[in-house]
C-alpha cells in the first residue's frame, strides 16, 4: 500500500478497519520504505485482504522489493556501490522481520513465522537466513520439557491389578 506522507501505525489500522478488513488477521504493520506501508498477514487471508482494498480503491504494490537498493533512504549510503546497497537492504529488511517477531506476545507465532520465511527459496526475496531463527532463539529459548511426576507408582498399579 502506498502512503504519501509519514503516518502511524494507528492510523493505518484505523483505515484497515473502516475497510472492514479483520484487524486479528494483521499481525504487523510496518514501513520499509518512503511512501511504503506493508502489511504482515497470515498467507490464508491474502486473497479475502485484496479483494477488499480492491473494492476499496486502494492500490498496491505487488512488485515492491524489500531488498532493493532503492529502499535505502539513508543518505550517507547513496555513494555506495548498488551491490553493497543491496546487501544493506537484504540486512535492514531481515532485522526488521527479526524485531517484529521479537516484539510478539506469543513467542511460537515470531518463530512460526521467521521459520515460514526461512523455508522460502533463498533467491525469493522475502527469504530469512538460519542465522536469524538462531538470534530469536537466543531471546526466546524454548523451555525445558520437565517430565510430569507420576501420582501413582508403579508398585501400587501393580498391586490393584
Amino acid at each position: 500500500m502506498a502512503s504519501p506522507r509519514r503516518t502511524l501505525h494507528s492510523e493505518i489500522r484505523r483505515a484497515l478497519r473502516l475497510l472492514g478488513v479483520a484487524q486479528e488477521r494483521v499481525i504487523d504493520v510496518h514501513f520499509p520504505a518512503h511512501g511504503v506501508v506493508r502489511l504482515l498477514i497470515n498467507k490464508s487471508y491474502e486473497q479475502d485482504l485484496r479483494t477488499l482494498l480492491k473494492t476499496a480503491k486502494v492500490k498496491t504494490n505487488d512488485e515492491f522489493n524489500p531488498i532493493s537498493e532503492s529502499t535505502i533512504g539513508d543518505t550517507k549510503w547513496r555513494e555506495n556501490s548498488v551491490e553493497e546497497r543491496t546487501t544493506y537492504a537484504k540486512l535492514l529488511y531481515q532485522e526488521r522481520i527479526l524485531a517484529i517477531c521479537l516484539r510478539m506476545h506469543k513467542s511460537h507465532l515470531g518463530f512460526a513465522i521467521l521459520r515460514y520465511f526461512n523455508k522460502l527459496e533463498e533467491s525469493d526475496h522475502h527469504y530469512i537466513g538460519d542465522a536469524y531463527l538462531a538470534k530469536f532463539e537466543e531471546k526466546h529459548p524454548k523451555p525445558a520439557r520437565h517430565p510430569r511426576p507420576m501420582l501413582v507408582s508403579t508398585e501400587d498399579s501393580e498391586m490393584h491389578e
